[in-house]
């Protein structure tokens, strides 16, 4: 079926405040041909009729670490593309170049390549350390050569080579994404980062600070144009690792038994309870940095950090949107976020991330609205992705199909690596 017609109850554009009534969306081949009146279909035009249902943009997730094996939970999920923000280089870029030529494999992939680190890496197998200046300069035109989209910097890296790798990465017109531990966020911002991943070291959004401190520093943010992508959901599952209530959650039938029994043996679960509750108690704080950046115009991206403990592979975007209502955004702004936002983010705004014609149709039917109720993001009827439709119940056997295999990919290697620190 390469032409038809999406006739919903209404349509959420991924920009506008409201949803619209009345509307059909056209689809031919892998785009979007026409949003008219339903009045306006032709008499022969197949069509699909999704009565009880809000249609929406696919999602997109963009702070995922790929795993080949989580491809249809994502799609079943309404998450139709990602941003890999570490990985190995070549092995990201041939699953990115196999999702664009066969969009049922899994979502469509935005890459950053390797975890650029300072003189060691974190990571050994997503990581790569740089002894000096030059090394560093060298991984980044190797990695632009070889055609990613954006570049990753990591933990280890300090002020002096960051400002190196941001300047060879601009040089090269490549946007710079990073995770901080080394370098402070208010230092990274001024030479020039354009996206603070976790909220990592930006200091004032994890302690009970005053409101002229976070416009202090939210200031700063929008003088540089920084973009901030927090990931509220990995902070809360590593905050309550032990929480049982993940092992009876439905969507752990989506998720690799490898990486269940990763999650199961990672080593924070044996840590010093003050460890966890750190991040319990920081919760509170984020949330109320991200509602205040939010709302004075920090470009708010929304990312998961997938695959970490009871992250669900597509199904914790639904998480995150949660939490970011919960933080105080109306639903649409956070629904934004993971949509038309995160597409600007991912240099993708112009085909993908809005119903409209031309764009990729990359399109989520959810009974319900989830501009009135965000938790109406989670009741998927169909997904479509690059013109091809899916329901997740025809994509469950897909996923647990992978299970009988073991992964093979950076991820699951470093964390294989993590979590028998204790035994070897």
């Amino acid at each position: 079926m390469s032409n038809y017609a999406l006739v919903p109850d209404q349509v959420w554009d991924g920009k506008a405040a409201t949803t619209q009534v009345g509307l059909a969306v056209v689809v031919d081949g892998a785009n979007i041909e026409a949003v008219i009146p339903v009045d306006a279909l032709s008499p022969d035009q197949m069509r699909i009729d999704l009565a009880g249902c809000t249609l929406i943009p696919g999602l997109i997730d963009a702070h995922v670490h790929y795993s080949a094996v989580m491809g249809p939970a994502f799609l079943a999920a309404g998450v139709t593309t990602i941003r890999d923000v570490g990985n190995d280089l070549e092995w990201i870029l041939a699953q990115r170049a196999q999702h664009a030529a066969d969009p049922t494999l899994g979502p469509a992939i935005v890459c950053c390549g390797v975890l650029h680190d300072g003189l060691s890496a974190y990571w050994s197998q997503m990581g790569q350390a740089h002894q000096d200046a030059e090394a560093l300069r060298a991984s980044i035109r190797h990695h632009v050569a070889r055609g990613v989209d954006q570049i990753k910097l990591y933990a280890n890296i300090d002020l002096s080579l960051m400002r190196v790798g941001v300047e060879e990465a601009h040089r090269l017109g490549k946007f710079v994404v990073a995770h901080l531990g080394s370098t402070r966020a208010e230092d990274a911002v001024k030479i020039g980062l354009n996206e603070i991943e976790h909220l990592d070291q930006c200091g004032v959004a994890w302690r009970a600070a005053t409101p002229a401190e976070d416009d202090e520093f939210i200031a700063l943010l929008l003088n540089h144009q920084v973009v901030i992508d927090p990931t509220l959901v990995v902070w809360d599952r590593l905050g309550r690792i032990l929480d049982r209530s993940f092992h009876h959650d439905e969507r752990r039938q989506w998720t690799h038994p490898c990486h269940l029994d990763l999650w199961q043996r990672y080593l924070s679960r044996r840590e010093p309870p003050h460890r966890r509750l750190r991040f319990q108690a920081a919760m509170p704080h984020l949330k109320r940095f991200l509602a205040r950046a939010h709302a004075q115009g920090v470009v708010t991206a929304l990312g998961t950090d997938t695959p970490f403990p009871h992250l669900f592979p597509g199904f914790s975007v639904h998480d995150e949107l949660a939490m970011y209502v919960d933080a105080g955004l109306h639903p649409v702004d956070a629904l934004r976020a993971a949509t038309s936002v995160n597409a600007r983010v991912l240099g993708i705004a112009d085909c993908v991330g809005q119903i409209t014609p031309g764009f990729v149709a990359d399109l989520v039917a959810v009974r319900g609205n989830p501009l009135d109720n965000i938790d109406d993001i989670s009741n998927i009827v169909q997904v479509v992705h690059a013109g091809h439709i899916f329901t997740p119940a025809e994509l469950l056997p897909v996923a647990q199909a992978t299970f009988h295999t073991q992964p093979d990919d950076a991820i699951t290697r470093d964390l294989l690596a993590y979590v028998n620190r204790a035994t070897t």
